[in-house]
């Protein structure tokens, strides 16, 4: 090769390699990256199939926490996961009532989801969340510890506030990704022949 094809191709490929290290900044986030897996216990095992979500349970201090699109979308990312999420408003007929007890719809395992940290002190000043979520399945039967897994981050939604009408349909989409990064580490279910 003479020095005259040589820097033609390094003129060339020098462009090529700044832009495919440009495009890669820019991807978004994995799943699953700012999850801490708490418990892998036997839930490949139990295979568990039909998942009651249980209501939210909410430890924040903010009291704005959307409980019913989490729900909405710990059950979506459930069924993604192959698993069989009963219907939430058939779930709720019979958990509120005072005498049920776990197992009592017929499910295999229990979806418990408990919100810890709901940081809106930043939300007015730089459109910032900061959430630390924690998700535990538990057996049905003995309510052992299948799973458990926590997200902790903060949510930078400044370009986002500007393009959504409503603040509720944007904790819509937060919620959707807390789901999805948080029950992406857990194990898929397997189905059985």
């Amino acid at each position: 090769m003479t020095s005259a094809t040589g820097s033609r191709l390094t003129a060339l490929l020098a462009p090529l390699a700044l832009a495919l290290a440009a495009g890669c900044q820019s991807l978004p986030e994995p799943p699953g990256r700012n999850v801490q897996e708490l418990f892998h216990g036997t839930l490949e095992e139990a295979r568990p199939m039909d998942v009651v979500v249980a209501p939210v349970v909410d430890l924040s201090v903010s009291g704005k926490v959307p409980e019913l699109e989490l729900r909405r979308a710990f059950q979506q990312q459930l069924v993604r996961r192959r698993y069989s999420a009963l219907a939430l408003p058939y779930t709720d007929r019979n958990v509120v009532n005072a005498s049920y007890s776990k197992g009592a719809l017929q499910e295999d395992a229990v979806l418990e989801i408990t919100v810890r940290e709901w940081d809106l002190s930043r939300w007015e000043s730089h459109a910032e969340l900061g959430v630390k979520v924690e998700a535990w399945m538990h057996d049905s039967r003995d309510d052992a510890e299948l799973w458990g897994g926590m997200l902790e981050k903060t949510f930078y939604l400044e370009k986002e506030v500007k393009n959504r009408p409503t603040q509720k349909g944007l904790m819509g989409e937060v919620a959707e990704e807390i789901a999805a990064s948080l029950l992406e580490v857990m194990p898929a279910r397997t189905p059985q022949p």
